[in-house]
C-alpha cells in the first residue's frame, strides 16, 4: 500500500490528477480488475520522471497504463503507483521531406484507431498493417504490435523514454532489441514519445488498404464485446487461433469470461466476468491445448496485480 506519506507528495504534485483507490475495470478493454491503489495523470516526460524517483525513493513498485488493452488486472488490484497516460502525450506531428520520406512524431498515449486516421488525412503511407489493432503507441512500441504483414519495429526510428532512474533519454532503434511481440532495453522504462519513418503516398490508396484491413479484422474478430485483443502469442510456425480452435474450445466458458465464437484467440467478457474468471478460462485453455497438441500457449496480454480481494 501507499503510505500516507508518499500520497501527501503526489497530491502535492499532481492534485486532481492523483486518484486513490480507482478501479481499474474502468480503465481496461476487458472491463475487469480490482483497484489501483494510487493513479496519477502525468502530463509530460518530467512529471513521469518525479514519479519514478518518488517510487524509487519510497521502494514502490509503478506501472504504466495506457489505452488499457493487452492487459488483465487481476480482482485484488494494483499496489504501488500507476501511472495513465493519456493527457498531454497525445502528439501528431508529421515533419515532411522534399524526397517525400515522413518523420512521424507519436505521443505515447496516441490510440492506433486516431494514428492510421491522421496517416489517411494527410497522405502518409507505411502504416496501414496497424489498421484494426486495438491500443495506443505506447503499448504498441513495447509490445512490437503488428501483423503478418509486419510490425512497428520495421518503421521505429527513435524512442523518447524514462529509464529506471527518472533519467529523460532519446534512444535510437538501433540500441534496441526487437522481438516477436515485445521490446527490450536495459531496465524498466516508460515510453513517452515514439518516431517512425514513414513516406508520402497516394491519400485514396491509404484509405482503400486501411478500409480492407478494418473489414478483415471485423468479419473475424469480435468487436461488439469487452476483449484485450489477441489473447495468446502464436508459436513459431503456427496460429495460436488455430490450435485453440483445432481443440474444440471455440465458446468454451468460465463464469462470465469466454472463448469467443467468433475467433478462438480472443477470450471475451460475456457482461458480468471477473478477473479471476478470465485468468482461469487464460489457465484452462493453455492446458486443453498442451494436452491435445503438445503446445504450451503464451500469453500475449500482461497479467497485473494480486489475485485476491483486500478484505
Amino acid at each position: 500500500m501507499t503510505t500516507q506519506r508518499i500520497r501527501e507528495r503526489l497530491r502535492q504534485i499532481f492534485g486532481e490528477r492523483c486518484e486513490f483507490d480507482v478501479p481499474m475495470a474502468t480503465l481496461t478493454t476487458w472491463q475487469v480488475g480490482g483497484p489501483a491503489d494510487c493513479l496519477v495523470r502525468p502530463i509530460n516526460a518530467e512529471e513521469v520522471s518525479a514519479v519514478m524517483r518518488l517510487c524509487i525513493e519510497y521502494q514502490l513498485p509503478v506501472r504504466v497504463v495506457g489505452n488499457g488493452s493487452n492487459l488483465l488486472v487481476l480482482d485484488g488490484g494494483l499496489r504501488g503507483v500507476t501511472m495513465l497516460l493519456r493527457q498531454g502525450f497525445d502528439k501528431f506531428e508529421p515533419r515532411f521531406a522534399d524526397n517525400g520520406e515522413v518523420d512521424l512524431a507519436l505521443g505515447t498515449a496516441q490510440s492506433m484507431a486516431r494514428v492510421v486516421d491522421g496517416c489517411v488525412k494527410q497522405g502518409i503511407a507505411g502504416l496501414e498493417f496497424l489498421a484494426g489493432i486495438p491500443g495506443s503507441v505506447g503499448g504498441g512500441v513495447r509490445m512490437n504490435a503488428g501483423t503478418h504483414d509486419g510490425d512497428i519495429s520495421r518503421v521505429l526510428t527513435e524512442i523518447e523514454l524514462v529509464d529506471a532512474d527518472g533519467k529523460v533519454r532519446r534512444v535510437p532503434s538501433d540500441e534496441l532489441i526487437y522481438r516477436y511481440r515485445g521490446l527490450v532495453y536495459d531496465g524498466p522504462f516508460v515510453i513517452t514519445e515514439a518516431r517512425l519513418a514513414l513516406r508520402r503516398g497516394d491519400p485514396a490508396a491509404i484509405a482503400e488498404a486501411v478500409r480492407t484491413n478494418i473489414a478483415c479484422r471485423r468479419e473475424r474478430q469480435p468487436y461488439d464485446v469487452p476483449s484485450a485483443g489477441s489473447t495468446f502469442k502464436n508459436p513459431e510456425g503456427r496460429f495460436a487461433w488455430e490450435l485453440i480452435e483445432s481443440s474444440g474450445l471455440k465458446g468454451l466458458r468460465i463464469g462470465g469470461a469466454q472463448v469467443s465464437e467468433k475467433h478462438g484467440n480472443f477470450l471475451v467478457n460475456t457482461g458480468h466476468a471477473t478477473a479471476a474468471d478470465i485468468l482461469a478460462l487464460i489457465e484452462q485453455v493453455r492446458l486443453i491445448v498442451f494436452q491435445k497438441t503438445g503446445v504450451m500457449l503464451e500469453p500475449e496480454v500482461k497479467i497485473w496485480g494480486e489475485k485476491d480481494v483486500a478484505e
